[in-house]
């Protein structure tokens, strides 16, 4: 029996007067090639016309202070918000000078009534680091980035979660490349998807890209044993609308 049912698919509202705040945070203490992609990002990110907060080398307390900061801001007149984690790390910890964060430290102060002017609004959130040890031998060692609780939900009239993704840039228990030289295959591949013409493509087609870009990266790193390393980002999204990154 054909289906007569018209799908209505919805968009976030992208006509606010700015496109918002990106908070980056770069652990740089045994991380070469790291400064490439704080470069790249805080580049494409201001294309974008995002205003860009960079947190280099900070400690826990501090990146906790700070984007508890950010949350109090008023996010009225923004589309969105944009929170990029780089440092060592392992399983759902990340680790900074002096200890580690839970990854949904990143995120816990923006969601709900937390911060009730991103409410209905996107929440993006990229993380390179690792998140164990395993290596992807599916199909290259340059460095990897091996080696952070959610507070009681609040009672709000919509999902706790909705409107957030987090986009890692592993597998779980899987490492993830930086190579030295020329930054990690992750926040490179997400760079220079953003920066190219995406106004009329929808983010998680997007996404979709930045995974197969890092999917095909150069079978010329290899680890210990001779063999080839691979990696594969992984997305987590409780995205209830379509978004476009529209001229401003």
């Amino acid at each position: 029996m054909e289906s007569t049912l018209e799908l209505e698919l919805q968009s976030y509202n992208m006509a606010h007067p700015k496109r918002g705040i990106a908070v980056i945070i770069n652990n740089y203490t045994n991380r070469k090639g790291s400064e490439k992609d704080v470069k790249s990002l805080k580049a494409v990110l201001k294309h974008l016309q995002f205003d860009v907060r960079l947190l280099s080398d900070k400690t826990t307390v501090e990146i906790r202070h700070a984007l508890k900061e950010v949350s109090k801001e008023n996010h009225t007149n923004n589309d969105c918000l944009v929170i990029i984690a780089m440092a060592h790390g392992y399983n759902d910890r990340i680790k900074f000078e002096d200890d580690y964060l839970h990854i949904d430290e990143l995120w816990t102060n923006f969601v709900g009534n937390k911060c009730p002017s991103l409410i209905g609004k996107l929440k993006l959130v990229f993380i390179q680091s690792c998140r164990g040890g395993k290596l992807d031998y599916g199909a290259s060692i340059a460095t990897v980035d091996a080696r952070p609780g959610v507070e009681e939900p609040v009672d709000v009239k919509i999902p706790m979660y909705a409107d957030l993704l987090v986009m890692y840039s592993s597998y779980e228990a899987h490492s993830s490349i930086r190579c030295p030289n020329e930054g990690s295959w992750f926040i490179q591949s997400l760079c220079q998807v953003l920066g190219a013409n995406i106004a009329k493509t929808e983010l998680q087609a997007l996404l979709s890209h930045v995974s197969y870009l890092v999917s095909i990266r150069s079978n010329q790193t290899i680890d210990p044993q001779g063999k080839v390393i691979k990696q594969i980002p992984m997305v987590t999204s409780m995205l209830t609308k379509a978004f476009y990154f529209v001229p401003k």
